[in-house]
């Protein structure tokens, strides 16, 4: 190492060096400025073993550079959770989303062979640190007049060349520094659908935008922050200019929890008194099952109390409806309340909420698959292949997306979203709708989530149909403009408890879930209130 050391300083003595305290907004090097970049790393910035905790917000979803990762339409190719704009939501200094006025911002001039750049993140790194649901991720991007040919390319933490990777230098308020190489470090470019981050460059411009994730210390008080950048290509015009913002996803916006009839009914109980509710059940009673209007359940569901052992079963209130999809199956569960059964009118307008709970071993590796949600199939069309044209049936389940095997940011994460048979689909499968509003989708396992859905049928020939979603009263999507029939015979036929792996895999291990709670409404339910001294 002392060897390495005076090596590292003798081929330093030739380049120019600029101490942080004395640094510049930004200050770019030619070629030999590369190894200023060494003499600040051996010198100014020393290892320290540093405790660092993964910057996480809304549901827990970490941003990653993996499969997983963000692409040009997708916060996280999961479940195809989108952006609310292409290529990445931000805020800038100013507060204001998708604003103009950059947190710093700096000018690269092409052709100077291979700039080392630095760029001032201290405001950012300390709006980071008082703003909790902000993710620790700096968008950049080119501003002004770049025109789509002016593009830079950075080296990215998978670079080959170690010396030119990114990396975060801090100054804290107690006077110590730290240096921190990204967590993860990506960019988006519209002309791929998939994630770029394992890459060994960023590129910027024309579009492209480079995010790169920085796990800081909770503890560390940040004084100042600068952001090192290498460059050996950049394209285009004489100079570009370059700024930082924060990353602003829909998770981290402010989101009021929609209150609803539930909250007049404590642990609901005497929900079912309301006018507005067809159907409440909790599965308490022993008969539980013959409310569902005498519906055989299929699968392998039953009744498991406060006091049973299941993998990552806690109960809600009471007793919840179990479901197993076993190993090398596919139907954990097929469970109807059909309105006509109980002597109800088929509505053309419902909400149906339950409360979900993933079990421990709910790891959906191989596929997606199915959950509850609503349906007008009639036993002809709009599941199983059987594609919908407008007369013959529709369905809106719920369902569930693959999650990629090894990529640790959507460890325990899970994508919910719509599974569509629809008058307008165009394959003979059902299209997946993304819930990306609010905290989006994305649930963890071993926590209960108040989910909600609503359909509205359009009238027939027209495309007026209305698709929400809620979870823990938030919303996470809606759909105008839905056509899901073309005639007056199909209507909402049932509230399909449909829990399914696949597709075609089998599950590739015993997966549990849970059930509680469930309402059926002509109106807006809402999660329920906590009834005094119960934790869900």
């Amino acid at each position: 190492m002392i060897a390495l050391r005076r090596s590292l300083l003798s081929n330093a003595a030739l380049c120019a060096f600029s101490s942080f305290e004395g640094a510049s907004f930004w200050r770019l090097w030619a070629r030999p400025g590369l190894c200023a970049a060494v003499l600040l790393q051996t010198l100014v910035w020393p290892n320290q073993a540093v405790a660092q905790s993964p910057a996480s917000a809304g549901p827990g979803l970490v941003i990653g550079d993996g499969e997983a990762g963000p692409s040009c339409a997708f916060l996280t190719g999961m479940g195809e959770i989108r952006w609310q704009h292409p290529g990445g939501d931000w805020l800038d200094a100013q507060g204001k989303p998708q604003g103009d006025r950059a947190f710093s911002q700096i000018k690269l001039q092409r052709g100077m062979g291979r700039p080392f750049v630095e760029m001032d993140l201290s405001s950012l790194v300390q709006r980071w640190q008082a703003t909790p649901s902000l993710p620790r991720v700096v968008l950049l991007r080119a501003l002004g007049a770049a025109g789509a040919g002016d593009i830079v390319d950075f080296h990215s933490k998978e670079s080959p060349d170690r010396a030119a990777r990114p990396m975060l230098k801090l100054e804290l308020e107690d006077g110590s520094r730290l240096r921190l190489s990204p967590a993860a470090d990506t960019f988006t470019d519209c002309s791929s659908l998939s994630s770029l981050g394992q890459r060994p460059e960023l590129k910027l411009g024309g579009g492209r935008h480079v995010l790169l994730r920085f796990d800081i210390p909770e503890a560390a008080k940040v004084k100042k922050a600068v952001l090192m950048l290498t460059s050996d290509q950049q394209y285009g015009s004489a100079f570009i200019d370059i700024g930082s913002f924060a990353l602003y996803p829909s998770y981290a916006r402010p989101a009021q929890v929609q209150e609803g009839l539930a909250a007049k009914y404590p642990g609901d109980q005497g929900i079912a008194s309301h006018p507005e509710v067809l159907f409440s059940a909790d599965f308490e009673a022993s008969d539980w099952l013959r409310q569902f209007g005498g519906w055989v359940l299929r699968g392998d569901g039953g009744v498991i109390g406060p006091q049973d052992a299941a993998p990552g079963f806690q109960a809600l209130t009471g007793r919840a409806l179990k479901v197993r999809i076993a190993k090398g199956e596919n139907l954990g569960l097929d469970l109807r309340y059909k309105f006509s059964a109980r002597g109800q009118a088929e509505p053309e307008d419902v909400y149906f909420r339950y409360y979900l709970r993933l079990g421990r071993d709910w790891q959906p590796v191989l596929d997606g698959g199915k959950l509850p949600g609503i349906a007008g199939t009639y036993g002809k069309a709009g599941w199983g292949r059987r594609k919908a044209d407008g007369s013959n049936g529709w369905s809106l389940r719920g369902g569930f997306a693959k999650r990629p095997v090894g990529d640790r940011s959507v460890a325990e994460l899970n994508a919910l979203n719509f599974y569509a048979y629809h008058a307008d689909m165009k394959d003979e499968t059902g299209d997946p709708w993304d819930w990306s509003l609010g905290p989006t989708g994305l649930v963890r396992n071993e926590h209960w989530y108040c989910i909600e859905q609503r359909v509205k049928l359009n009238q027939p020939g027209k495309s007026d149909g209305i698709v929400e979603a809620w979870i823990d009263g938030q919303q996470v999507m809606k759909r105008s403009g839905v056509r899901l029939r073309d005639t007056k015979r199909l209507a909402i036929e049932e509230v399909w408890f449909d829990v399914y792996h696949g597709g075609v895999s089998p599950a590739p291990q015993d997966m549990h879930l849970f059930i509680d709670n469930v309402v059926i409404a002509r109106s807006y339910i809402g999660p329920m209130r906590k009834q005094p001294g119960v934790q869900p």
